[in-house]
């Protein structure tokens, strides 16, 4: 396990290699200079941050420590080569070694691209060719997916749209919007032409940045939205956008920019794809829709907002959000007929059955229906345990008859487990129901550590003797097993019995029981030991 590489992208910015457990991590830090303000890191650790990142801030520092040291032995410094050998030599070696570099050729176009005299380019800061020229080099396989395989990131990229994105930050917004309009239109060819399966494991980041950075410019002063419009309009047609989320991010921006111009392009736009399809219920019709309907509400236009919804209810989710809105506004009846024309339609089978069985709820609270009340309430408990919808079905009985509903409804319960097993449904109605006893010995009579673990504290303040005496029974039975995840949990157990009144005493003698008879364990020694 160690750092295989690391190296500065751009300013302030470190990217970094790990060979770790579980594969090699791609480890990624930004500095203010001094501190970090921003990390990510590749590996599966559930802690945040991971070991890694401060492993890396600490290579970094000691890199940048070696950089400025000066040697006192007088060393030949690169300075010194800088300043002694004549420029024509040096501009002829960064020329060979960049032929033969592709990495470090990007690095040089990186930094002085934009310094170039546009009389001396064909076309301004032509940072197509260049992104062009650097994605021809990559090759990528399935070696270069990840342990978590969700993943492949692209190092010139991120380097490009860093530069963009610094260029944005520092009011250079013209820089930064040629930077990612060619992020956009290489990638999207690079990946069209690539046709290799490895792509779908790219980092999505790329096909979503660049529309960030241009929504983060387009509202700046001084800025041409009409022709940034125009730019959208005509991009976005072309078919090595349709498959990718570049679409999106083209119609994103491209919903803002007609809004702030206060032009109908966006619509006209939709409305021309919504004709090319057959089936207006589909999923690319919902999305075309929504479109509209994000574009009404974005520039303040509520009544036409909602003129979509109601003109396209074969929409599941339009007819839940109309239906909502009437349910809000105490239209109940119109709500209930919404409701039961799309159940008629649809029959009881393929779609979201309590979604709208929700909404029936609400409707029925509203009027006070008690006995639409408990017939709905009953369907979310019948087959799991739902606290709100239990306490819901028990509120439309007498405190009388909910007494014998109880058993009925174990004995219902019961029925759906074979015998003998535990019922984790009967279970969660003796915890409601606060029959301590009783939910004891129902945990008692099917012991083990991972259900005590989950119910005692329901009866434990009643019977603490008793619950310490299963804790122990469980947890020695439980110690039969080995590993250190086995271990861990025990100690997790004694934790919670420590809680308990005469805990810790029992966890005492258990412990050195356990010393005893357990000597040769020694992970178990060790992580006991520690507790």
């Amino acid at each position: 396990m160690s750092i295989i590489d690391l190296q500065e992208t751009t300013p302030n910015v470190w990217k970094a290699k790990y060979r770790g457990n579980y594969g090699t991590y791609t480890i990624k830090i930004k500095t203010d200079g001094n501190k970090t303000v921003d990390f990510s890191c590749s590996c599966p650790s559930d802690y945040y941050p991971c070991k890694h990142i401060p492993m890396i801030e600490k290579a970094i520092k000691e890199r940048i420590a070696k950089s400025n040291h000066i040697d006192n032995r007088h060393e030949v410094t690169l300075e010194q080569i800088l300043k002694d050998v004549p420029q024509k030599e040096l501009c002829d070696f960064i020329v060979r070694q960049a032929q033969n570099n592709p990495q470090f050729k990007n690095t040089v176009l990186l930094k002085f691209a934009d310094k170039i005299k546009k009389s001396h380019t064909k076309s301004v800061n032509n940072y197509n060719q260049l992104l062009k020229e650097a994605l021809e080099d990559l090759n990528y396989d399935y070696e270069d997916i990840g342990y978590d395989c969700d993943s492949i990131e692209i190092d010139v990229l991120d380097q490009w749209l860093s530069k963009a994105e610094n260029f944005a930050n520092q009011n250079n917004p013209e820089e930064a919007i040629l930077i990612c309009k060619a992020c956009i239109e290489e990638y999207a060819s690079w990946l069209e032409e690539s046709g290799c399966d490895v792509t779908d494991y790219i980092d999505p980041t790329y096909e979503e940045k660049p529309f960030e950075i241009l929504n983060q410019i387009c509202t700046m002063q001084g800025i041409d939205q009409k022709d940034l419009l125009d730019y959208c309009k005509s991009e976005m047609s072309k078919s090595k956008y349709s498959r990718t989320e570049m679409f999106n991010g083209f119609s994103n921006l491209f919903m803002r920019l007609s809004v702030a111009v206060g032009s109908n392009d966006f619509i006209l736009l939709q409305d021309r794809l919504l004709k090319e399809i057959s089936d207006k219920s589909s999923y690319e019709a919902k999305t075309i829709l929504k479109r509209k309907i994000d574009f009404y509400r974005f520039n303040d236009q509520t009544d036409k907002a909602d003129e979509v919804i109601k003109e396209n209810l074969q929409i599941e989710s339009f007819r839940e959000e109309l239906t909502k809105k009437l349910i809000a506004e105490n239209k109940l009846q119109e709500a209930k007929k919404l409701i039961n024309d799309f159940i008629t339609q649809k029959g009881t089978e393929n779609f979201n059955h309590h979604s709208w069985l929700r909404l029936k709820l609400q409707i029925a609270q509203k009027e006070n229906n008690i006995t639409e009340i408990r017939r709905i309430s009953s369907q979310f408990i019948e087959t799991k345990f739902d606290t709100y919808y239990y306490g819901l079905y028990k509120t439309t009985f007498t405190k009388e008859v909910w007494l014998e509903q109880v058993e009925k409804l174990i004995k219902q319960y019961e029925k759906r487990y074979k015998l003998n097993w535990f019922n984790p449904l009967v279970a969660k109605v003796l915890q409601a129901e606060k029959q301590e006893e009783r939910l004891m010995k129902y945990v008692e009579k099917h012991l083990s550590v991972d259900i005590l673990e989950e119910y005692h504290t329901a009866f434990v303040s009643s019977f603490p003797e008793k619950t310490l005496a299963m804790f122990r029974q469980a947890t020695d039975k439980y110690a039969q097993n080995t590993g250190r995840d086995i271990y861990n949990r025990i100690v997790q157990i004694f934790k919670e019995m420590v809680k308990i009144e005469g805990g810790s005493k029992l966890v005492r003698e258990m412990i050195s029981h356990y010393r005893v008879i357990y000597k040769n364990r020694k992970a178990m020694m060790e992580i006991i030991n520690k507790f």
